[in-house]
């Protein structure tokens, strides 16, 4: 287990995970840069059930899925972010199918919400303009309702999502599967490299798991989150990939539309001032903007230029702009 751009909730996701896997296994967590404090208190809590592997640096889901993995002394292994609370019989449910099918990996029904589908598998859409391939990721079934079961077949997919995957460590290392210098799109890459080698990825739709989507930060997220979603190093990963595959990977540059989306969860106040006050601050300042309608006015002007800076230190306007749609 990594962490994907917060702290505050690996804790949470521990607890679940070790009270609905009653399988026996080893638990690795592997973490870079989280505050010494919360360090204390994991391991107060966890003890000897965890196998800690802390570093001062902070680490991108690659970076600690390989540290994890060169630890591991059995043919499989679960790679997972700290952020995914699994359902009951998940563990079994992954490994009947990985065994049935052979897989490289194998990647499980993922909820976004209670109810939400976050994605059923994945496929890969490349289409080619000008003699260059610009690549779309499709998750199967994003956004439909989940009740206790549905009629979700297991099926080969061409990538797996990040937030949890089965997979044979010797062929995941030996291959590169998790390539150390991409922040984002890592889930189309390793996909793409276990293809590659002629390996099969499968989804198996009686494996559930669902990832805390927009938890709120705490302070000691402030930092981590910022560097996991810097603009200008994602974008240094896409052209990573670009040169690696020969595809374009920024969805006709819309992807930068996502990363502005998703960064909304940190405001301005918290990224130049980090700390809780400033996230309180900060979300009261969101709740009248929104709330107020035509008396918040005179906070359009500031919420304008606050904006502005704020893109420029993320790196917004490094990105392309979208070329269609």
């Amino acid at each position: 287990m990594g962490a994907r751009d917060r702290f505050s909730t690996l804790a949470g996701c521990l607890r679940v995970l070790r009270e609905r896997t009653p399988e026996p296994h080893d638990l690795i967590v592997v973490v870079g840069g989280a505050p010494e404090a919360r360090r204390r208190a994991w391991l107060d809590e966890f003890g000897d059930g965890v196998r800690w592997i802390f570093r001062p640096e902070f680490l991108n889901q690659a970076q600690s899925r390989n540290i994890g993995l060169r630890e591991v002394r059995t043919r499989l292994a679960v790679t997972m972010d700290d952020d995914v609370m699994v359902r009951p019989g998940w563990l079994s449910a992954l490994l009947r199918c990985q065994a049935e099918t052979g897989a490289v990996m194998v990647v499980p029904l993922i909820l976004e919400a209670d109810r939400r589908i976050h994605t059923a598998g994945n496929d890969l859409y490349v289409t080619h303009e000008d003699g260059r391939a610009y690549a779309h990721k499709e998750l199967r079934f994003f956004g439909m309702t989940y009740g206790e079961r549905a009629n979700l077949e297991r099926r080969r997919t061409d990538y797996g999502e990040l937030h949890c995957q089965l997979v044979e460590v010797e062929a995941t290392l030996a291959l590169g599967a998790y390539d150390e210098q991409i922040l984002e799109v890592g889930e189309v890459d390793s996909g793409l490299v276990w293809a590659r080698a002629g390996r099969e990825m499968w989804f198996e739709p009686t494996a559930v798991v669902q990832f805390s989507y927009g938890t709120p930060l705490e302070a000691e997220d402030i930092r981590f989150f910022e560097w996991r979603w810097d603009m200008r190093a994602v974008l240094e990963g896409y052209r990573h990939f670009e040169r690696k595959w020969n595809m374009d990977m920024t969805e006709h540059g819309h992807f930068r539309d996502f990363l502005w989306y998703y960064n909304r969860q940190l405001g301005l106040l918290p990224r130049l001032f980090p700390s809780r006050w400033a996230l309180r601050v900060d979300d009261g300042l969101r709740r009248l903007r929104w709330g107020a309608g035509r008396l918040a006015a005179p906070l359009l002007l500031p919420a304008a230029l606050a904006r502005r800076y704020k893109a420029r230190r993320l790196g917004f306007d490094s990105w392309p702009p979208p070329t269609h749609g």
